[in-house]
């Protein structure tokens, strides 16, 4: 990737930063030499409350640093933090005041945590006994199912307490869900 593709990258990166980009109050302009064979080089600035990005060499920088440009296309994309990218010797700081390009890491997309997939079930599953464990018991909790001989018929059986309590949960009042749920929380210890 050469320092033009490199540019267009970022800037897509922090397009959405513009307000942030608003909220400094110094000039912050890094440049970035690119470690390869043509030893290109580019710049990012925020200067009165603008970004700009340019596939050139800033003179006048608060901070240059040294890295390849995969390595800064993790950085502003959010995958490696400016922090690691330093400690991992991912970037090289050649001159000026690091935490001038440190104040960039702000204008930087926030990656998002996956998600984790959970059955609507399960999460249903979850949130009964989450309310089971803080609400008392106004009525006599049903009595446990009988033990299940074999794994498939306990899945079984915790599914059923789930759909039962999914079911009067929709038709009764609160309170007849929060009674409902202690049994599939029994259900579930005793799968366990």
């Amino acid at each position: 990737m050469n320092n033009v593709e490199l540019v267009k990258k970022i800037e897509g990166y922090l397009k959405s930063s513009a307000s942030k980009a608003k909220k400094f109050e110094d000039l912050v302009a890094v440049t970035v030499s690119l470690i390869s064979e043509n030893n290109e080089d580019l710049y990012v600035e925020v200067k009165d409350g603008k970004i700009s990005v340019a596939p050139y060499s800033y003179n006048d920088y608060g901070c240059a640093v040294e890295a390849s440009a995969e390595s800064i296309d993790k950085i502003f994309s959010g995958a490696v933090s400016f922090d690691k990218a330093l400690s991992d010797g991912l970037v090289r700081v050649c001159g000026g005041d690091v935490a001038k390009f440190k104040a960039l890491e702000v204008l930087v997309p926030a990656k998002k945590a996956p998600a984790k997939k959970t059955s609507v079930k399960a999460e249903t599953a979850k949130k009964t006994t989450a309310k089971a464990a803080k609400a008392p018991a106004k009525k006599t909790a049903e009595k446990a199912p009988a033990k299940a001989e074999t794994k498939t018929e306990a899945k079984a059986e915790v599914k059923a307490e789930v759909v039962k309590a999914e079911a009067v949960k929709a038709q009764a009042p609160a309170e007849k869900a929060v009674d409902k749920a202690p049994a599939a929380k029994r259900c579930c210890k005793k799968k366990q």
